[in-house]
């Protein structure tokens, strides 16, 4: 009896059981993905592509400037090396006050030529040149030593005030010597006219014949530094050598075998 129950059971079921399989599916979905809101996780940080982390990196190093060479003392800024001579006149003129600066090389078509000039404004740090004279730095030294050693002290001992102003009548000029066709030494820029001098007590004394009686003083200083000037200069020349020195006096550094003094 039990037994007829148990088959009679399973009978009933059988069918149910065969119906449910056949609408289960054959494969499984995975089950969706929550949003990354939805998990509140933060989003992994990635690494940037490779091309966009090269454009990152500074580019390579400019390489230093080479370092300028250092010039002579004197030399002008652009210029060659002046020769070592006139790089020591240099030092020297800056030693006995000299203010000058460097001038363009002259070298003219006539023959006129400097190759290393310098235009001189004052020939000490108290006894000025006026005009600048454009002169070789061998013509600026010997000026600046003779005011120094000779004019300076004999301008000050005849009317007890000192030296302030030398003014020039010609330094470099490009022409011949009066009258012929030799050219003058200043066409060198090696020597310096000198028209007058002026004291610090504002007394000027032009260079020109004076006077001895009625100007003792002014005759006697310029017959000095007319005298001490033989020797520093190779050729020293004024009023009364020739008409064309009537007015000024002529000091330059030719080259003589004596000094020429008149």
């Amino acid at each position: 009896m039990g037994a007829a129950r148990l088959f009679l059971s399973l009978a009933i079921l059988l069918p149910f059981a065969a119906s449910a399989a056949e609408n289960l599916p054959t494969t499984m979905d995975p089950p969706p993905q929550r949003s990354q809101a939805e998990a509140g996780d933060k989003a992994p940080e990635t690494s940037p592509p490779a091309d966009e982390a090269a454009e990152d990196l500074p580019a390579a190093m400019t390489p230093p400037q080479p370092r300028p060479q250092k010039q002579a003392a004197g030399e002008a800024p652009g210029t060659t090396p002046l020769p070592s001579e006139e790089a020591s006149c240099r030092q020297r003129l800056r030693a006995l006050g000299v203010a000058f600066e460097e001038a363009p090389p002259i070298a003219e078509p006539q023959g006129c030529m400097a190759p290393h000039p310098v235009t001189v404004s004052r020939l000490s740090a108290t006894v000025a040149l006026q005009p600048p004279a454009v002169l070789t730095c061998a013509m600026a030294e010997a000026s600046a030593r003779f005011v120094r050693d000779h004019a300076a002290p004999l301008a000050e001992r005849t009317f007890a005030s000192k030296l302030a102003t030398l003014e020039q009548a010609s330094a470099f000029v490009c022409r011949p010597r009066h009258g012929t066709q030799k050219l003058s030494e200043h066409a060198f820029a090696n020597a310096l006219d000198w028209s007058a001098l002026v004291l610090a007590d504002g007394t000027r004394i032009e260079v020109r014949a004076h006077d001895e009686k009625k100007e003792p003083r002014e005759s006697a200083l310029l017959a000095g530094i007319r005298k001490a000037a033989c020797g520093p200069f190779s050729t020293v020349l004024g009023p009364g050598s020739d008409a064309d020195h009537a007015d000024h006096f002529h000091f330059d550094l030719a080259t003589r075998r004596n000094p020429f003094c008149q």
